[in-house]
């Protein structure tokens, strides 16, 4: 699986989550049985997704939820922008040969010239 595939593969599981498309998760302490995370809508209908009993485990869990679709923007455009380097290098590559090419096409026909300007074959006569 390349890189591309596979960031797809994460949007497409974070879009089956619940309320992916119009919800946020957030979390919030209970107090005593841990935290709870709720999905929440523009009306602030809220649903419940489960808890854990770590606030770092519910941190982590509602900020990767939040953040997931523009991480794979991210990394789509990360790797849009390789891929275009790639190109302009090789392009640039391409093009210092041909200029390397006609560079010693031309030293082959100036090394061809004669070295004695032509005014020096008349002085003698």
């Amino acid at each position: 699986m390349d890189d591309r595939e596979f960031f797809q593969k994460l949007l497409e599981l974070f879009e089956d989550t619940s309320g992916a498309a119009n919800t946020y998760w957030y979390f919030e302490d209970t107090g005593e049985t841990g935290f709870d995370i709720w999905a929440v809508n523009k009306d602030d209908d809220k649903e419940f997704i489960g808890y854990f009993d770590k606030e770092a485990d519910a941190d982590f869990v509602t900020a990767v939820h939040g953040c997931l679709p523009d991480l794979v923007r991210r990394l789509n455009m990360a790797l849009d922008a390789e891929e275009l380097a790639d190109e302009s290098r090789d392009s640039r590559e391409c093009r210092i040969f041909e200029l390397e090419s006609e560079v010693s096409e031309i030293k082959n026909v100036l090394d061809g010239l004669s070295k004695q300007p032509p005014w020096k074959k008349h002085d003698n006569a």
